[in-house]
């Protein structure tokens, strides 16, 4: 009832609202921990929204429960464009197919505002494990089946994992963490074998040799990261994952909020840092209008369910 008669109020103040906003401090909710790839572009983003604007952009991580927790907040919170959203596919397209229920929806809950970096995650074992190339682990694991672990932070990491197990038909252990970085430390500490993870977590321990990069999951390979073949190429035809991040606001913002968001998006993403940012990562940007974010939604959602259903990767 109060939600209502917040959205009533909102209609009248549409005009005043939208021409004055932001008049106020804007709090952007992020899925992931800090260090995250997620939380890196979000506060690369919120910051050139702040310097827009002249109103502060408060970042606020909610991890836990492959972004469940930060998905419901951001859900509930008031539709009036200080309280937003930024996650991954983990919430917008892979969580509704993992899990029976949810306490929010990936499309009635949200109000789509751009996307923004699509990138491919680099495939990385610990140093003394005895395989230096795809072929060689896949080997491995066939000759000691169970035995061999990866580590997830994220959904998309423990897709591209679950994926590789299927398409090659070996046995691994999977072991879910809060967060990517909390993944990478244990990998670098000998617990686990194997990670599926995006570069900003996981390409520095790579190159600085404290980590061993097999592969990575582009169609084709990176310019600038050569070295790497792509899975594809490695004895694994059609493999591919990609992993991407997006912000939204709650169901119910007022479209010209949503519009002006876009707007400060799409110059967020000309910034200096954002720039380098994609450069050091390798990745690029899928910033459009809303209603493209939406479609993309879509058609990843479908590929998702595709995923999940040929990895049974479904949660109670």
């Amino acid at each position: 009832m109060k939600r209502l008669v917040f959205l009533i109020a909102l209609v009248f103040a549409l005009p005043v609202a939208a021409q004055d906003y932001p008049s106020k401090p804007i709090k952007i909710i992020t899925a992931f921990g800090p260090g995250t790839a997620t939380d890196t572009v979000a506060r690369i983003i919120g910051a050139d929204i702040a310097a827009q604007t002249g109103q502060s952009v408060v970042i606020e991580n909610k991890p836990g429960a492959e972004g469940q927790i930060a998905a419901q907040a951001a859900s509930v919170a008031p539709p009036d464009g200080y309280t937003l959203f930024f996650t991954t596919q983990t919430t917008q397209a892979l969580n509704p197919h993992v899990y029976k229920s949810l306490a929010y929806d990936p499309v009635k809950s949200f109000a789509p505002i751009a996307g923004l970096t699509l990138g491919a995650q680099i495939v990385m074992v610990r140093n003394d494990l005895p395989a230096k190339t795809i072929q060689e682990f896949i080997a491995l694991a066939k000759a000691q089946p169970g035995k061999l672990s990866f580590g997830s932070g994220n959904g998309s990491s423990r897709g591209g994992a679950e994926l590789f197990r299927i398409m090659t038909g070996i046995d691994l252990l999977g072991v879910p963490y809060k967060s990517q970085p909390q993944a990478i430390s244990d990998l670098l500490g000998g617990r686990i074998d194997i990670i599926f993870s995006d570069f900003t977590v996981g390409l520095p321990p790579v190159l600085d040799g404290r980590a061993r990069g097999l592969a990575v999951t582009s169609k084709q390979r990176i310019p600038g990261l050569d070295q790497f073949a792509t899975v594809g190429e490695s004895g694994v035809p059609g493999f591919e994952m990609w992993a991407w991040t997006a912000l939204y606001a709650p169901a119910g913002t007022p479209k010209p909020i949503v519009d002006k968001l876009n707007a400060l998006v799409r110059q967020a993403i000309k910034s200096t840092p954002y720039l380098n940012l994609l450069k050091v990562n390798h990745g690029t940007s899928f910033t459009g209008s809303p209603e493209d974010l939406a479609a993309f939604q879509a058609s990843e959602t479908k590929k998702w369910k595709e995923i999940v259903d040929k990895a049974g990767m479904k949660e109670p």
